[in-house]
């Protein structure tokens, strides 16, 4: 029979292991509260990625600890509270800002902003009537299969190189569009083109005054605020873009991001149909089949967010893109348009065919259109900002990624 330990021994084996307990006690607990406040930061940070930015209304900037009076500082704070981040983050300026500012702007860009890779994109041209196309069972399998020859394909197709840029993570709401009005957008000349300069006094709202089509009295409807702002035609989309330092993307940028193509090394491109995979969904995209009466707040339908986290590039609006419009027949001929008309593209509430919402389909509207289920949302070149506060060098960023493809002089 085995002894048993001493009283003495039991006793000395017990108060040991409670000098070991409260000796790493405080270990424990720093590891517990680290845990915690990790679980907190990544709970903030989801959060924070999932809610347009929402500018601050006019005498709302904050101000420094110090009550910063420099004219400079107070600018950058106005431009801050607009959400106009790349401004500040522009080269010439970004080295010129407090560290406070330049944070605050790259925090505003970081939950904005996605990065688009580079790489290719199949951009078909639009072919005069789609709902044939759609009968002739183009799909996926047509475009990565290397035995099918061009003279099998029902549209033609151009492969078009794209550089890395930054595109909104969503498309721009009413309180962002608001800001721009608020500013007097519509009185600045020089963020309109020369051109439309006369029509600009048309562009009101219902109650005659500068705004969207389906604004009153200068403002969005109550509890819209985070609705993509609609009934703005595409020199409105084009201006805002310029005022808060941006750009509209090409129709190969959206594309690109909106498809995410992956080009094989035997020689194949495989690009999705829709931005979740190849198969409608509905319950990712808002389209007719949701039986939505308008528009609903950008942040809903996560389970259609791109990979790369830009929400609703499929439904709820279609997006007005820098390119124009040009449909062919099939005979490779290019069809003469009575007016000029821009792409859009992406579907919208009140799109009922399923291809029409595909990352492939393109439709036509004349620029100066301000329809309820038009909006749209901005790009950025990557060399057009620095995410580092280097005032002695070239960011990081910049020395890493390419130029865009459309240089932002499609917009000096």
């Amino acid at each position: 029979m085995q002894a048993r330990p001493s009283l003495t021994r039991r006793l000395f084996a017990h108060s040991a292991s409670a000098v070991d307990f409260f000796w790493n006690m405080p270990a424990l607990v720093g590891q517990a509260v680290a845990a915690l406040g990790y679980r907190v930061w990544q709970r903030n940070k989801r959060e924070s990625a999932t809610r347009p930015f929402r500018p601050q209304r006019p005498g709302q900037s904050q101000r420094t600890s110090s009550d910063e009076t420099d004219e400079a500082e107070v600018i950058a704070r106005e431009l801050l509270g607009q959400g106009r981040f790349a401004l500040i983050l522009r080269p010439q300026v970004a080295r010129t800002v407090s560290r406070e500012i330049f944070d605050a702007a790259f925090s505003q860009w970081e939950q904005s902003m996605a990065l688009v890779p580079d790489g290719e994109v199949c951009v078909p041209r639009t072919p005069a009537d789609w709902e044939s196309l759609e009968e002739t069972g183009l799909s996926n399998e047509t475009l990565t299969n290397r035995e099918t020859s061009a003279r099998d394909l029902p549209v033609r197709e151009q492969i078009v190189r794209v550089r890395r840029y930054f595109l909104d993570r969503y498309p721009v709401t009413n309180a962002q569009y608001a800001a721009f009005v608020i500013a007097g957008g519509y009185e600045q000349a020089s963020l309109w083109d020369t051109e439309i300069l006369p029509a600009v006094l048309d562009f009101v709202d219902r109650s005659g005054r500068p705004g969207p089509r389906y604004w009153e009295n200068g403002t969005f409807p109550p509890g819209t605020e985070d609705h993509p702002v609609t009934g703005i035609n595409w020199y409105e989309a084009r201006a805002y873009a310029r005022w808060v330092g941006k750009r509209l993307p090409t129709d190969a940028e959206w594309m690109r991001a909106a498809a995410w193509p992956v080009s094989l090394s035997d020689g194949t491109r495989m690009q999705r149909r829709f931005p979740w995979g190849d198969a409608m969904d509905y319950s990712r995209a808002v389209l007719w089949g949701r039986q939505e009466n308008g528009p609903v707040p950008v942040t809903d339908s996560p389970g259609g967010v791109a990979v790369n986290g830009i929400y609703q590039l499929v439904g709820n609006v279609w997006e007005w893109t820098h390119s124009d419009y040009q449909p062919w027949e099939e005979e490779d001929a290019r069809i003469v348009l009575t007016e000029p008309m821009k792409s859009i593209r992406g579907g919208a509430f009140d799109t009922y065919f399923d291809h029409q919402a595909s990352s492939r389909f393109a439709s036509g509207e004349n620029p100066l259109a301000r329809k309820r289920n038009i909006g749209f949302r901005c790009a950025l070149g990557v060399t057009d900002i620095v995410l580092r506060r280097a005032p002695e060098a070239v960011s990081e960023a910049t020395q890493e990624l390419p130029a865009v493809a459309v240089s932002s002089e499609y917009d000096s």
